[in-house]
This record gives structure tokens, C-alpha cells and sequence, in this order.
């Protein structure tokens, strides 16, 4: 009972500590000799709803230097590849090549290599960027002397408590991404939104690190680089945040998040394991101070602390990143999700013994 005041204490302290270390290093973009030019690689499959979008907002971004756009069709059975061919007569910048149901990674390996450019920066399918996004990206790479650059992503805003919900929990994964990757540990990183040379995905893949796994390789592109000290950086500029679809069911996003837990304990590193540990000890603290209570009604103000307390530094996470992604509204559900992200958490822990997961239509392991 009484240690659910330390927990929450120290996750106010890492909520706090947040705070300083993702904006109190800062560094505003500078100008900077911009590479030859840059290749953008998206891996698709049944993406039909969404490519006119996403298409269209790269398309649309501005930049000097020479692009192109490759997309590779893992065997979508929807409208996917007509439409690929009808942007690919639309403009010569876009190169489209099917990849016959081999896999996401086995996309993305494809379209790196067909890149024409060194400077790599890729997407998904269900995503739309900023006019912008190139060139924030690419600069970011330049200037930080790194390897990788992890963008910012962020959900597409809709009604409802559901989509309330993912939002302000994305808003907490991307709290801990920047913060991690501020301590030079990146915990998180995603592929629809990141920045690299070309020469160091393929040393990757070659590697074989994390090829008997269906999805990941984002993650474990990651955990490679940081094996030989190669460097990475979140770029906080909102020029390059990317847009992203998400579930539009609870069963949906709980199928997301058992594919996210297929690859976490292989991937995330010891801050980040640490990290997510305080925040999981401090959703269920609360829930054991009630039941202390209960057995001993002076323990009472422990609970007001707890709850208090916890509530309190919910929303200092929520509300930070909330301004970079500028959705202050979401955070009238801070509350509701207090109350229900402990339920949430105890559904992913279990579902994440899955052997086999479905991700559009496919069973994957």
C-alpha cells in the first residue's frame, strides 16, 4: 500500500525530467549542403483508400534537391496497384514495382534497392506528410551527424472516446521516444516516419538481425545501429511530423498492439524498458492503494496522493507533447483514461503470448 506513493513519486519525477530533457537541448534546424538527392520508399498493401493522399502530399513537398518516390505492392488485393499506375503516369518521379506477397520487409528491402540516392526517408501507405517533411528530415540527418533520424507520427483526428484515447496514448509512446532519444538510448522508433543511408539499411539486413520475425524491422534496424555505436536522433520540428490511420475499433487497435509486443522484448533497450516499467507500476499502484484503503480507512490520504498525483503527471506527459502535435483538445480525456488504461494494459500483456497475429488478412507469427 504505501509503496504506491514512491512509484507515482518517481513517475512524476520521470514526467518532470521529461520535460527538460526533450525541449532544454533544443537546437533550432540550420542551413546545411543538402545531399545529391533523396529517394522515398512507402511498402504497401490493400492501401487503396489512402494513396491518393499520401501520394499527392509528397508529391507536394517542397525541395531543391532531385527525389523520387518508390512503392512497392505487396500483392494488395484492393484497387492498390491501378491506382500506383495511374500516379505513375502522372508524374516521372514515381517508381512502382510489385513484390508478390514476400512480406512488408521484403517491400521495403525492395524499393531501398531501386533507390537511385544514398539519403533515404520512408513512409507507409496510410500516411500523409507536410510540404515541408523532406527537407526538415534530411536536414536533420545532415546536421546531427547521424545515422538515423526518427520522425515524429501522430494519429489522424476523428470523433469519438476510441480515437481520444489512441491519440493521448500516442502521445505518451512519442513522450518516451523523444525523451529516450534525447538520453542517446532511443527506445521507439517507427517506419513511418524515419530518416537513414541506404548503405546502412542494406549492412542491416544482411546482418539477418531480426529476419525470422514478420514485422519489425524498423525497430530492430534500430537495436542495429545502436549495436555499433552508430547515432540517432528524434527531430523535433513539426514540419516533420507525419499523419497516420488508425484503428477504428477497440479489437482493431488491440491487433496492433499484439504485433507491437511480438517484437518489444527483442527490441527495446534497458531505459526504455525501465521507463515503461514505472509507467505500468504507476497505472496499477493507484488500483492497490483502493484496496489498502479499504482494509484501513486512515490510509486514505495515501490514496488522494496516489490518485492525485498520478492524474497530475498524466497530464504534464499528455499536455507536453500535445502542444507539439497541436491537439490540446485531446487532453479532456486524460481523465477517462486513467481510469481505463490499467483494463488496456492487463489486455496487452496477456494477448501478447500470442504465437500468430492477423494483420490485414495475412496470419503472421
Amino acid at each position: 500500500m504505501i509503496i504506491s506513493l514512491p512509484i507515482v513519486l518517481l513517475y512524476g519525477i520521470f514526467a518532470v525530467s521529461g520535460l527538460f530533457f526533450i525541449w532544454g537541448k533544443r537546437k533550432e534546424p540550420i542551413s546545411v549542403k543538402l545531399p545529391d538527392g533523396v529517394s522515398v520508399i512507402v511498402a504497401v498493401k490493400n492501401e487503396s483508400e489512402n494513396l491518393d493522399r499520401l501520394i499527392d502530399s509528397i508529391l507536394k513537398n517542397k525541395i531543391t534537391i532531385p527525389s523520387e518516390v518508390i512503392i512497392v505492392d505487396d500483392s494488395s488485393s484492393d484497387d492498390s496497384w491501378a491506382l500506383l499506375e495511374g500516379w505513375r503516369l502522372k508524374s516521372s518521379k514515381i517508381q512502382i514495382y510489385k513484390n508478390e506477397g514476400a512480406g512488408k520487409k521484403a517491400a521495403v528491402k525492395k524499393a531501398i534497392e531501386h533507390s537511385k540516392y544514398e539519403t533515404i526517408v520512408q513512409t507507409d501507405g496510410d500516411c500523409e506528410v507536410g510540404p515541408f517533411w523532406l527537407l526538415s528530415n534530411v536536414t536533420k540527418l545532415i546536421d546531427s551527424k547521424t545515422k538515423l533520424v526518427i520522425g515524429p507520427v501522430y494519429p489522424f483526428t476523428s470523433k469519438g472516446a476510441l480515437n481520444g484515447f489512441i491519440r493521448l496514448e500516442w502521445l505518451a509512446l512519442q513522450f518516451l521516444t523523444a525523451y529516450t532519444s534525447r538520453l542517446n538510448k532511443p527506445s521507439m522508433v517507427n517506419g513511418a516516419n524515419m530518416t537513414f543511408y541506404k548503405t546502412d539499411y542494406l549492412a542491416f539486413v544482411k546482418s539477418g538481425l531480426g529476419s525470422k520475425y514478420a514485422s519489425g524491422d524498423d525497430a530492430f534496424f534500430l537495436k542495429y545501429l545502436a549495436k555499433y555505436k552508430e547515432g540517432s536522433v528524434f527531430n523535433l520540428d513539426q514540419n516533420s511530423v507525419v499523419k497516420t490511420v488508425m484503428p477504428l475499433t477497440f479489437s482493431g487497435l488491440l491487433k496492433q498492439r499484439i504485433r507491437w509486443a511480438t517484437k518489444a522484448g527483442k527490441t527495446t533497450n534497458f531505459i526504455g524498458s525501465v521507463f515503461s516499467l514505472i509507467v505500468v507500476l504507476a497505472n496499477f499502484s493507484w488500483i492497490g492503494a483502493i484496496y489498502g484503503t479499504l482494509d484501513d480507512i486512515h490510509l486514505l490520504p495515501v490514496l488522494i496522493i496516489s490518485v492525485g498525483w498520478k492524474l497530475t503527471t498524466d497530464f504534464i506527459i499528455c499536455w507536453n507533447m500535445s502542444m507539439f502535435f497541436k491537439d490540446g483538445k485531446v487532453l479532456r480525456y486524460v481523465p477517462v483514461m486513467f481510469f481505463i488504461y490499467p483494463v488496456y494494459l492487463l489486455f496487452g500483456l496477456v494477448l501478447s503470448f500470442k504465437k500468430t497475429y492477423s494483420w490485414k488478412g495475412v496470419k503472421m507469427k
